[in-house]
């Protein structure tokens, strides 16, 4: 019996940090069957923001590919982990929908569903639990680790007992900053050991350069397994190598028992497929960084900043978002930072210095944390802080869940009306991620491709027959010219920025007004007296007014999403509305007009 065993995350948490969820079901498939012969106790494949990745991007059926990996990998657990009764999105989901997607998961070939809230929030983890066991399933409750302003290790013990007590089969800690040093990991690992006697991992991110010394004191002071990744998708925001911790750990107590041999043969099958994804690869996310060490945000989380500064052409002020950030997680009551609240307080954040007024310009996702809709934080928010934003609105006191009427049955009508079949799978899909499965339910996924891949061919025109793809060419200059444009920006995806080139037909970049997507006005109505425009670069969700229609000061007149946040545009005046020059789906950039009123 080896004296601690590994749990092994390249094909999820690694590729999720270091690929930004890039990771192809092929390679997955190929490292997994290698994997499955190296004695991990448990391969973390699925859950995540990997299960948006493959639809949004990749054109990819997640349960496929977990099903795929199943076949392959049939001696080692596989393992889940998802985001209490927010499952694998950004919002909470009825109760229906977890019982659903917990059951198709457990059938696709998941062993053990790792839950955690993102807020430490009990409340949003029973329902994940209940839904496991009826599967059968083995249920481990996390604990996230937070450095909340005055948080006591009570606090932890205190969460793994309520999940204990709850009937969670075994605990995580888990360090989404890796900023526990030797003497609180050692503190924490006894302490939880001694409230609840269940089986105890933990999951410490490298960043920091600490995970290697807090891996060690944890398990001299009783942790039963560790996260690791193959080297390859190792370190940085990943987990420690495994090659490293199997070698550290020979004849000692802790031996692992299992072969190098066998681990360093899955991991260069790992680092030859990541070849390919060269231009995909974040060195940010790689590295060692302090950030965290020093009371900042890592800089997956800055770099989220960053993208929204830029398009405010205001990146000299990051070190004033900086400040704020520590100033708005405080005033929110602490929360963990982790994904989706790092990304939630960083905006927030650019606003308050951008604006000039703190809280004038909110997202919804704001709206929704500081009226309870996510949960709890672990210390009260400030006071005037929720006056601010709530303004009359009372926050609630139930678990969020509670109001949120049943979607399952709703999702399978409307997917049997569009006649593309109605398996839990898909309605559990669709009712998480509505317009990425339709797109790929009807092949129309804008899929990326890498090195040694097919390029998507470019359109034809009326008069020309279609001809095949070739690998790696590219269409004639005068073709190129006359069908396609290309333009260079800035994406932010998963809190990371990347420069890419969009190539498309010609006028949906450019703003041709005959294009799919409808384009802003011109320059000549920017910007004068009573024009309301655009805070930032985004898509229009929503337009609230029309052309007649008489508007208060502040009445939200769009709706626009930008970095997976939703932000009001208000009114800037009382008055009547003379132009609506946006409509749905318009892509905007800062300052573009939306609409005026005289």
């Amino acid at each position: 019996m080896p004296g601690v065993e590994l749990v092994e995350t390249s094909l999820r948490s690694g590729q999720q940090a270091l690929l930004v969820s890039r990771m192809r079901q092929r390679h997955a498939v190929a490292v997994a069957e290698r994997l499955d012969s190296c004695g991990f106790a448990a391969l973390e494949v699925f859950g995540g923001t990997t299960f948006e990745a493959q639809l949004r991007f990749l054109g990819e059926n997640p349960f496929e590919r977990l099903r795929a990996i199943r076949e392959v990998a049939q001696s080692t657990a596989l393992l889940a982990t998802i985001g209490g009764q927010a499952l694998v999105g950004h919002r909470h989901v009825a109760d229906d929908v977890v019982d659903v997607f917990v059951r198709v998961a457990a059938n696709a070939g998941v062993d053990i569903f790792r839950c955690y809230d993102p807020l430490n929030d009990i409340r949003n983890l029973e329902r994940c639990l209940t839904a496991v066991h009826a599967t059968a399933r083995h249920a481990e409750g996390v604990i996230v680790f937070s450095t909340a302003g005055g948080e006591a290790s009570a606090r932890v013990i205190e969460m793994a007992r309520a999940l204990a007590d709850r009937g969670y089969d075994s605990l995580c800690l888990h360090d989404p900053l890796g900023v526990l040093g030797v003497a609180r990991a050692t503190e924490l690992a006894r302490g939880i050991r001694d409230a609840t006697s269940l089986p105890l991992a933990v999951s410490f991110t490298a960043q920091s350069g600490q995970a290697d010394f807090a891996y060690l004191a944890a398990v001299e002071a009783g942790v039963t397994r560790l996260d690791v990744a193959l080297a390859p998708l190792a370190g940085g925001a990943s987990f420690p190598a495994a090659e490293a911790v199997v070698t550290a750990l020979r004849e000692t107590l802790f031996d692992t028992g299992l072969a190098l041999d066998s681990i360093v043969t899955a991991s260069l099958m790992l680092e030859d497929a990541l070849q390919h994804y060269g231009d995909i690869v974040d060195p940010t996310a790689m590295r060692l960084d302090t950030s965290a060490l020093r009371g900042l945000l890592p800089p997956s989380a800055m770099g989220h900043a960053l993208t929204e500064l830029r398009e405010r052409d205001s990146v000299e002020r990051i070190s004033e978002v900086e400040q704020e950030v520590a100033r708005v997680r405080a005033e929110l009551g602490y929360p963990p930072l982790i994904t989706p609240l790092t990304e939630i307080i960083a905006t927030q954040a650019v606003y308050n210095v951008c604006d000039g007024d703190r809280y004038a310009t909110l997202s919804h996702e704001v709206k929704d944390y500081c009226l309870g809709r996510y949960g709890r934080p672990p210390t009260a928010s400030d006071a005037g802080v929720l006056r601010s934003v709530n303004g009359r609105e009372e926050p609630i006191t139930l678990r969020p869940a509670d109001l949120i009427d049943p979607q399952i049955e709703a999702a399978r009508a409307e997917l049997e009306r569009e006649a593309l079949g109605a398996d839990d799978a898909a309605v559990v899909s669709y009712a998480l991620f509505g317009g990425e499965w339709l797109a790929l339910a009807r092949g129309e996924t804008d899929v990326e491709v890498l090195g040694d891949e097919p390029v998507a061919r470019t359109l034809p025109a009326a008069d020309e027959t279609p001809s095949e793809p070739v690998l790696g060419s590219e269409p004639s200059g005068s073709q190129s010219a006359a069908l396609s444009e290309a333009r260079d920006l800035t994406v932010e995806v998963d809190g990371q920025s990347y420069s890419v080139r969009v190539i498309a037909a010609v006028g949906s970049l450019s703003g041709d007004p005959t294009a799919a997507i409808p384009a802003v006005a011109s320059d000549t109505h920017r910007v004068r007296e009573g024009t309301v425009v655009a805070p930032m670069q985004g898509l229009i969700l929503k337009v609230m007014v029309e052309v007649g229609d008489n508007v208060e000061l502040g009445q939200v007149v769009a709706v626009l999403e930008a970095m997976k946040m939703q932000n009001d545009i208000t009114a800037t005046k009382a008055g009547t509305v003379s132009h609506v020059y946006v409509e749905v789906g318009a892509v905007v950039s800062p300052r573009d007009p939306v609409v005026h009123i005289d």
